[in-house]
């Protein structure tokens, strides 16, 4: 989700080390003065969010304590997306943001709908390599994503 969106990755791992935590380091707010559309920007942001979520939600196995951790992990991430839209003057209170969260949740699944043989190959490639840092993660996306308007993705209105 995150390349989809042209949003910069520092580092995707699924492995706990002291060296690198398990999970994605992604700085989209950094994005803003460039984006120049805070509402399109916020949108992408909860997408990018609760696309882990949507993935996790389809595992059948008991949860583990990982997934735990990283399920409390996607709800502070949104939360703070929420009070992110408070700071930038898109909503007056957090309980306002639900139209940024719902739209960024429909895109997400909309994106996992599309792009699932690539996550399913990424998902191979990170398992074994355990963790891939931005340059190398972006090349191999380059050389394995099929092309993809994401401004036109985001103006479909089905799930």
């Amino acid at each position: 989700m995150a390349y989809r969106a042209g949003f910069p990755t520092a580092l995707l791992s699924v492995t706990n080390s002291s060296e690198h935590p398990s999970g994605i380091v992604c700085d989209w707010k950094g994005l803003r003065d460039s984006f120049h559309n805070d509402e399109k920007l916020l949108s992408r942001a909860f997408a990018f969010i609760y696309v882990g979520s949507i993935v996790d939600q389809a595992i059948s196995d008991p949860i583990s304590d990982e997934l735990h951790k990283e399920l409390a992990s996607d709800m502070s991430s949104a939360l703070e997306a929420r009070q992110t839209a408070v700071d930038w003057g898109l909503a007056k209170a957090v309980k306002d943001t639900d139209p940024y969260a719902h739209t960024g949740y429909k895109l997400a699944s909309r994106l996992l709908r599309m792009d699932k043989p690539l996550i399913e190959s990424l998902a191979r490639e990170l398992t074994s390599q355990g963790t891939i840092e931005g340059d190398a993660l972006k090349k191999w996306l380059d050389g394995n994503a099929s092309p993809l308007n994401f401004d036109e993705l985001e103006t479909i209105t089905t799930y």
